[in-house]
């Protein structure tokens, strides 16, 4: 097996067990769902980039996509605290109204 696939593995196996941890304790918040996976993803990669430098470039990749992820998180919760409005019910609902447009 490659190094990539033992990646994959990895990060699997990683991701489920946290997610039945977090179903067994019933914790619906998003963000904490989200940033715990973020931290294991992230310390993974940087195993692997160690690991295996060629694989630099892919991972960095997704390290920033998944950083994107936790600013809009930061973003919504800071909104919420200061103006009272949840960005993710109203990005949610411009969803709904968009999907609604196009049927």
């Amino acid at each position: 097996m490659k190094i990539y696939d033992h990646y994959i593995i990895a990060l699997a196996s990683l991701l489920l067990t946290t997610a039945v941890i977090f179903a067994a304790l019933d914790e619906t918040r998003l963000g904490l769902c989200f940033s715990i996976c973020l931290i294991e993803t992230l310390a993974l990669n940087e195993l692997y980039i160690y690991l295996n430098p060629k694989a630099k470039k892919r991972l960095n990749t997704v390290n920033y996509m998944l950083f994107a992820g936790f600013s809009f998180i930061v973003v919504a919760k800071a909104s919420e605290a200061i103006w009272g409005t949840n960005m993710a019910e109203i990005l949610w609902g411009i969803i709904k109204l968009k999907i609604t447009e196009m049927l």
